[in-house]
């Protein structure tokens, strides 16, 4: 499953902008699902099996959507102040780099310290993605992007951006390929905008109204 992992963990996704890793989770599980939608708010659905006599109709969710940063404010330096989207750690931020989704890369800086023992908070770091004034930063408020760490296959483990929940993700892509038969309606929800409230998963619930819901996540 290595492959599959590294493939998905590397593809794009903050909440709100899942189309990319929607399309290349839709084109894994198309030849093996009875039934494939997309809801309102963007949850990929699937679904194997017809409604059950004696069996359960049971949900299977994992979220395809991973932290981000959003641009807030840019200023005459050129430097782009961001806040979070999703559950960002402050301290793996600084020096980390990102890449907004129109494939410009930055590096995240800080604002002085005088405590370097103390992290600081995120309105005191900025992105610097090389330009010397606020006109020539390409990115605009309300850009998003991506923390950008690349896949490291370490042997028995893993490094990269996203294994949360890219890991639960393709968990249940490979588990609905080999589901030959089941006595059971099941749904394979891939869930948006988990890292802002858990929003996907929970419409899809009320979409879907399982017997049983189990969520696949790290």
């Amino acid at each position: 499953m290595k492959a599959l992992i590294e493939k998905l963990t590397q593809i794009p996704g903050p909440p709100g902008y899942e189309k990319q890793i929607r399309d290349a989770v839709r084109a894994e599980i198309e030849p093996y699902a009875d039934e494939i939608r997309v809801d309102a708010l963007g949850n990929l659905i699937a679904r194997n099996g017809e409604a059950p006599d004696k069996g359960l109709r049971i949900m299977l969710t994992a979220h395809i959507d991973e932290i981000g940063v959003i641009a807030t404010h840019i200023d005459e330096g050129g430097f782009i102040r961001f806040t979070n989207i999703g559950g960002v750690r402050r301290r793996y931020v600084p020096g980390g780099r990102v890449r907004f989704l129109d494939g410009t890369r930055g590096v995240i800086g800080t604002e002085k310290i005088t405590n370097s023992y103390r992290v600081p908070a995120l309105n005191k770091m900025y992105i610097d993605v090389g330009a010397s004034s606020k006109a020539d930063c390409p990115i605009e408020i309300g850009d998003v992007a991506i923390f950008e760490r690349p896949f490291t296959d370490l042997g028995k483990r893993m490094v990269s951006k996203a294994m949360d929940d890219r890991v639960g993700v393709a968990l249940l892509i490979e588990t609905l390929k080999k589901l030959k038969e089941t006595p059971h309606q099941i749904y394979f929800v891939f869930s948006v905008q988990e890292e802002v409230g858990v929003r996907g998963a929970t419409t899809a619930a009320f979409g879907v109204d399982p017997d049983l819901g189990l969520a696949v996540d790290v």
